[in-house]
C-alpha cells in the first residue's frame, strides 16, 4: 500500500484505492476542479492539475 496518509492522497488515488468516503470528505463543498481527471475537490492540494472551480447561479437554489 501506499505510504503517503490518507488526508495527503490526491482524489484520483483515493478513488484508486476504493476510498470513497474520504473522496466525499474532501469535496463536499468544491472548489477547484482537476483540469486532467475533472474531479472536484475543496482544496487545491488535493488534485493535480486544480484550477477554480466557477460557481454558476443556478448552483445556488435561490440565485
Amino acid at each position: 500500500m501506499n505510504s503517503v496518509p490518507e488526508n495527503r492522497r490526491k482524489m484520483c488515488e483515493l478513488q484508486a484505492a476504493g476510498l470513497m468516503e474520504e473522496m466525499d470528505q474532501l469535496s463536499n463543498n468544491p472548489a477547484f476542479v482537476c483540469g486532467k481527471c475533472r474531479r472536484k475537490a475543496n482544496l487545491a492540494e488535493a488534485l493535480h492539475n486544480p484550477l477554480p472551480l466557477k460557481k454558476s447561479a443556478g448552483d445556488n437554489f435561490w440565485g
